[in-house]
C-alpha cells in the first residue's frame, strides 16, 4: 500500500502451502519488479524457506535476502533486525513467545514482517494466547487465509 508493505500474516492448517507462498513472497519483495526491492531478512529456524548450504541458499528467496538459519527465529529475528538493517522481516511457523516478543519489537521499530502459522482462520488465531500480544499490538494489517475443499486450494486476503 502506497510506498510501504504491508505486514502480512498468512495462516492455514499443516499442509496448506504457507511456506511456499512465504518463499515466493520473499523473492518477490526482494527482487522487485512492479515495486522497488526491498532489503530482506529471514529467520529460517529449520530450513525450509532458504535451505542454506555452506552460507548459500538453494532456494531462491532473492538478491536483497540475508538468511539466519540454525538458530531459534525470535533470537534469528533480532540479530537480524540489529545487525542487517532489514526493511522487511520474514518467519515461518511462529510458535514460541520469544517469536511474537521479536516481533512486537520489530514492527515497534518501522520495519515490514512476513510470516506464517498454524490456524484455520482469524477466529482461530484469536483463540491463541501466543498470538495475542501480535494482534493486540497492530503487528500486521493483511491476514491471508489459505484452504483446501474437495482438492481446490483457495486464498482469502483481508485486512486484518
Amino acid at each position: 500500500e502506497g510506498d510501504r508493505l504491508q505486514s502480512t500474516l498468512i495462516l492455514s492448517p499443516p499442509g496448506g502451502g504457507k511456506t511456499t507462498l512465504l518463499r515466493d513472497l520473499i523473492r518477490t519483495v526482494s527482487d522487485g519488479g512492479a515495486h522497488p526491492p526491498l532489503r530482506v531478512g529471514v529467520a529460517d529456524e529449520r530450513g525450509e524457506l532458504a535451505a542454506l548450504w555452506n552460507g548459500v541458499p538453494q532456494l531462491d528467496v532473492g538478491a536483497r535476502t540475508d538468511v539466519m538459519d540454525g538458530c531459534p527465529k525470535g533470537e534469528g529475528l533480532l540479530m537480524l533486525l540489529r545487525g542487517m538493517n532489514p526493511q522487511v522481516l520474514a518467519a515461518d511457523e511462529l510458535t514460541a513467545p520469544e517469536d511474537c516478543a521479536a516481533l512486537l519489537l520489530a514492527a515497534n521499530c518501522g520495519v515490514s514482517l512476513l510470516c506464517t502459522a498454524h490456524a484455520s482462520g482469524l477466529q482461530d488465531l484469536r483463540n491463541r494466547p501466543i498470538y495475542r500480544p501480535l494482534l493486540e499490538g497492530g503487528c500486521f494489517q493483511r491476514l491471508v487465509v489459505l484452504t483446501r475443499r474437495d482438492g481446490v486450494r483457495a486464498c482469502q486476503v483481508s485486512p486484518l
